[in-house]
């Protein structure tokens, strides 16, 4: 396929850094340049959510090393036909009514115009919506000046480029109808499709989309982009995307390895150059070809870690030979995965961002391909295999990257039953502890379960009347998190914390592996100070505004919101009932007490935290 593509072409076609989390490096960005160049993505949007000049200090002009960074990026791109579009977000602070912001806006921008850069564009996205119809109206108008007042009289007459609040979804909204008062009527917009994350964008979902904005749409495809996961990549083809009158163009959101992007990015190219004739199994072994060369030691890799959207089956041919009992077929892939390596000839930089996931590979298809050889002839196998297994299972979970991990530790544990071995045990006898899960726990919640029993208490998953004390996971349903809420016993959760009447409010911020300890001398820090990883990569964190009594023990060091407090017994909670027992809101989150994701000091707050809860 030709990178100027067939007759069906969209014409804007490229990628955005616009993911959350550790920005691509120079490198990454002048490596992909090259590519990107050579197979028609020749766009590049510039939004990394991390460079405080893009965002949050947007007025501010960049210093002068930053700027000779970009002049370079930008002249790079150019020379490798790359078109660098320099994305501006002004919108969590831009007083829209003001006329020096706006100068403030055409100023900063002028900055980069100097600098060589002539592409722009506009971002909105991720800012507060109050008054949407309002907002829109503004946002327009944003653009409006902004292509007056600054790109016109620069020379530059391309159409506006925009990211609208309203960014996602195919109906006619209060904001987009505002938006549609003001912006020019050339102006183009990003549209990540039905949702945020999509698995299909269908014809019907663009004429939609475009009924609804008024304008021609580029969409910001979330694919294959990691941020809200990092323990996984992705890298299989594009699939499930349509063309439509109205769409004129694709950026990809990449994943934060840039080099291993390359395998889906690749596909992206394919498909915008001839969306009707794409083919994604054809377009994916072409790019492992252009990517990786023709060694095929990562081939199985690839394979299991090619489901798109996020929540798809990960690996279906393992689960088809595993649902057929095909012990056989399914140890062939298994052992194919724990055989996976990067040959010389494999680009270095693309086999140093895999090597954690050619590491879990290989622990992942050791253990499975073991559990498949018990599980195919369970008589002739000792107790020998049983301790094999249990080894093979402790090394799969403290992988924190994720090949195909949760199909193999069923696997394992199917094994394990098989030869008679709990692959899970309570021990302790100390203060009983009830875990609230949900009806399928999560390996983090067994795991916690585990670890508390290894420090001495009586652990169970489930409630129970007679607890001492009471951990409420993100897992656990929130009837069940709500109908625990006026237990007169301690209560530790990150899961329901506003049902709970723990926090007023709460979220979950992508990206982070540490938090900050603001009071060292509280006995639920552990005796630690200052800034301590507890994720062993980035992670989701749950932080919360606790109650005003609350004893705030550490922070997020980014937004400055609480991730350790504890409301003490009699305390008001934040609805102002007084707390039946001491209550307190940890930051684990989804993934929980993972083996594969807790360092050694999340686990000591965790047990630090528990017993400053209990009597």
């Amino acid at each position: 396929m030709s990178a100027a593509g067939g007759p069906g072409a969209l014409t804007w076609r490229g990628v955005v850094e616009g993911f959350y989390g550790e920005p691509w490096s120079h490198a990454d960005r002048l490596a992909w340049f090259e590519r990107g160049g050579a197979i028609g993505l020749d766009r590049y949007l510039y939004a990394p959510k991390d460079d405080p000049w893009h965002r949050e200090e947007w007025r501010e002009p960049y210093p002068a090393d930053r700027l000779a960074d970009l002049a370079e990026l930008n002249r790079a791109a150019a020379e490798r036909g790359v078109l660098f579009v320099y994305a501006i977000s002004p919108g969590l602070s831009m007083r829209f009514d003001d006329d020096a912001e706006h100068d403030a806006l055409a100023a900063k921008c002028r900055q980069l115009l100097d600098a060589g850069i002539r592409s722009f564009a506009l971002l909105f996205d991720d800012v507060p919506m109050d008054e949407p119809e309002a907002l829109g109206r503004a946002h327009g108008e944003v653009a409006a000046l902004f292509e007056r007042g600054f790109l016109r009289p620069a020379g530059i007459d391309e159409p506006v480029l925009l990211c609208p609040t309203d960014y996602a979804g195919v109906e006619r909204t209060p904001y987009r109808v505002g938006l549609a008062e003001t912006l020019p009527a050339d102006a183009r917009l990003l549209w990540t499709g039905a949702d945020v994350v999509v698995g299909t964008v269908t014809a019907d979902d663009i004429t939609r989309a475009v009924e609804s904005f008024g304008r021609d749409l580029v969409l910001w495809d979330n694919f294959p982009v990691n941020d809200f996961d990092r323990s996984r990549v992705f890298l299989g083809p594009l699939t499930g995307r349509e063309a439509a009158p109205g769409l004129v163009g694709i950026v990809a959101n990449p994943m934060v390895e840039a080099a291993p992007s390359r395998l889906a990015l690749q596909t992206v190219a394919e498909w915008a150059a001839d969306p009707a004739g794409y083919d994604a199994a054809d377009a994916a072994d072409r790019a492992y070809a252009a990517v990786v060369g023709g060694d095929p030691g990562l081939r199985a890799l690839v394979a299991a870690c090619s489901a798109w959207p996020p929540g798809a089956p990960r690996w279906p041919d393992l689960d088809a030979a595993v649902d057929a009992e095909r012990w056989d077929a399914a140890g062939a892939l298994l052992s194919e995965l724990a055989d996976t390596h990067a040959a010389t000839s494999v680009p270095a930089d693309l086999a140093d961002q895999l090597e954690p996931w050619i590491v879990a590979a290989r622990a992942a298809g050791t253990a499975g391909a073991l559990a498949c050889r018990v599980l195919a002839a369970p008589d002739i196998h000792t107790a020998g295999d049983a301790s094999a297994l249990l080894d093979a299972r402790r090394e799969l979970e403290s992988e924190y990257a994720d090949v195909a991990r949760g199909a193999v530790l069923a696997l394992v544990d199917a094994a394990l039953e098989r030869l008679g071995v709990a692959a899970h045990r309570t021990h302790g006898d100390g203060s009983l502890v009830a875990v609230l899960s949900g009806p399928n726990p999560t390996p983090g919640d067994r795991e916690l379960v585990e670890f508390l029993g290894r420090s001495g208490m009586r652990a169970h998953l489930g409630d129970d009347p007679n607890a001492d004390l009471v951990i409420v996971t993100r897992a656990a349903p929130e009837e069940v998190a709500r109908a625990a809420a006026s237990r007169p016993v301690p209560l530790l959760a990150w899961g329901h914390l506003v049902p709970l009447r723990l926090a007023s409010a709460a979220a979950v911020p992508l990206s982070l592996d540490r938090i900050h300890i603001s009071t060292a001398e509280h006995p639920a820090a552990a005796g630690l100070d200052g800034e301590v990883v507890v994720y062993r990569g980035r992670s989701k964190l749950t932080v919360a505004d606790p109650p005003a009594d609350a004893d705030v023990v550490a922070r997020d060091p980014e937004s400055g919101r609480v991730v350790i407090g504890i409301t003490p017994a009699g305390s008001p909670l934040a609805d102002g009932t007084p707390a039946p027992a001491a209550r307190a809101t940890f930051f684990l989150a989804a993934d929980g007490f993972a083996p594969w994701l807790v360092t050694p000091e999340a686990r000591d707050l965790l047990l630090a935290t528990l017993r400053a809860l209990l009597p």
